[in-house]
């Protein structure tokens, strides 16, 4: 994925590059044929341009690049057959409907890089997660073997050995110099603002082979406002916003829907550290799950599911688990992004139709490695929660042969498992969050012991000796108060 992350770094600020030199041409050379020989003449690809708009008469010069599209390399790419000679265009693993720029060159008499616009518009990415844990879009950006028809001299062994001698010589200039230390942008000389830099109107599909699911990034708007950032004043200029709006779907190997998530966050960020100018390795959003986001098959809960035969057996039932359970309402909370990590910084309570389920502060998820560790509690439908506990109290009636107030002896049984007439579980996941680990907050699995042998103790009035012979089941319940 790094590789990926790279090769589509490089492919942007190549054609950043592009539209540099386009500035310095005046344009007249830019054309669509021209950038499709750059790109397939450095990438292992084969490329499509629909258009290029070029405005060198502005205070802002600008430059629109419509149609861009990047395809597995086939032999017209290998042959360098013209643009204007190909018969059709290719379908592409990569495809931009737009990539619009707006620079200020006059701000560069001021040490100042002025990007008013850097936006990509219309991005659509199709990505195939192999078992290898390879993916489709790394062989787009090798060097390609052959251009114009012939070998690529870029790959002779006199290219490459110069190349190998010249990263050696490299190497040795870095071991010889004295350590550099960590990136500061103190060491910058020049000023940076830029007005909008971003994606619009994205469309991501990610294909998982060894699970089968799919993952739909939809509607997708990355944008990043208002950047003021100065090395030589950081208490004055060191400032951006993020937004970041998405709807995900996660499609499972059945080909249902088993989540989607209408995402809004966004956030005011310090980027560098005043003191030392080094990256911020710490950012706070405002995050905002939309009405109508809904979750299918949570492994987490079919894991709850799963450990609860105790529940069952007392007449606690949690079928409402695997159900959908859709939002009923805009959610918001604070979450803080630091090296991949995302931790939770309020608690935020999502209510359903089948259960509202709350989230501790501190839990966290690190999405380099999907290793998650969350404390939540799930506070479950109020009517399905009446029916589950007047299933208690008949499987009580039938343990006691109708002795004492069946009502009376739940409440000491399972009294601390309810909330507000409501059934409310806490638990805690760990682990890969697509295989987790669940460990409840009590100790559900001695509550058929409760019900079958120690009620009749109950009922004598011994309620202290029968949890004492049930190891950890006081401390358990009693735990569980709200």
């Amino acid at each position: 994925m790094k590789k990926v992350g790279y090769g589509i770094g490089a492919f942007f600020a190549a054609i950043l590059l592009i539209i540099i030199i386009a500035f310095v041409l005046a344009g007249s050379i830019i054309t669509p044929s021209f950038l499709v020989k750059q790109i397939e003449s450095s990438l292992n690809v084969r490329a499509h341009v629909e258009s290029v708009n070029i405005n060198l008469l502005n205070v802002l010069s600008g430059i629109e690049i419509e149609g861009i599209i990047l395809a597995p390399r086939d032999e017209v790419a290998n042959k360098g057959t013209p643009l204007e000679e190909r018969k059709s265009k290719p379908k592409g693993a990569i495809q931009l409907g737009k990539v619009d720029v707006k620079i200020s060159f006059l701000a560069l008499l001021t040490k100042t890089v002025k990007v008013n616009k850097l936006v990509l518009k219309q991005p659509e990415i199709a990505l195939t997660m192999n078992e290898d844990g390879g993916n489709n879009l790394t062989s787009l950006f090798k060097t390609p073997k052959i251009v114009d028809g012939e070998k690529n001299p870029a790959l002779s062994p006199e290219a490459l050995a110069e190349k190998k001698a010249a990263e050696e010589e490299e190497a040795k200039e870095k071991a010889s110099a004295p350590p550099s230390g960590p990136f500061s942008i103190k060491d910058v000389p020049i000023a940076i603002k830029m007005g909008l830099v971003g994606i619009q109107e994205g469309n991501i599909q990610v294909n998982m082979r060894k699970t089968g699911q799919q993952i739909l990034v939809q509607k997708l708007d990355l944008e990043i406002t208002d950047i003021d950032i100065d090395g030589s004043d950081l208490d004055s200029h060191n400032s951006l916003d993020v937004n970041f709006d998405a709807d995900v779907t996660i499609i499972g190997r059945n080909k249902k829907e088993a989540a989607k998530f209408l995402l809004e966050t966004g956030g005011k960020v310090t980027p560098f550290v005043v003191k030392t100018g080094l990256v911020n390795p710490k950012v706070i959003y405002e995050v905002t799950m939309k009405e109508d986001s809904f979750l299918s098959g949570f492994a987490a809960f079919d894991a709850i599911a799963g450990e609860l035969p105790a529940m069952n057996q007392a007449g606690l039932k949690l079928d409402k688990l695997k159900e959908k359970a859709e939002l009923k309402k805009d959610v918001s909370f604070k979450v803080e992004y630091s090296n991949g990590k995302v931790t939770f910084l309020d608690e935020p309570t999502f209510p359903t139709k089948n259960y509202d389920l709350q989230i501790t502060k501190g839990s966290y998820i690190i999405t380099t490695t999907n290793y998650h560790e969350m404390r939540m509690g799930m506070l479950y439908d109020e009517d399905e929660s009446k029916k589950s506990l007047a299933s208690v109290d008949e499987k009580i009636k039938q343990a006691t042969k109708g002795q004492g107030d069946a009502k009376a002896l739940r409440n000491k049984i399972v009294g601390n498992l309810v909330k507000d007439e409501r059934l409310f579980i806490p638990f805690r996941t760990y682990g890969d969050i697509r295989n987790p680990n669940v460990e409840l907050g009590v100790g559900l699995g001695t509550l058929t012991d409760l019900i079958g042998g120690a009620v009749k103790e109950v009922i004598k009035g011994k309620a202290g000796d029968a949890l004492k012979k049930i190891p950890g089941a006081g401390d358990a319940l009693k735990g569980l108060g709200f």
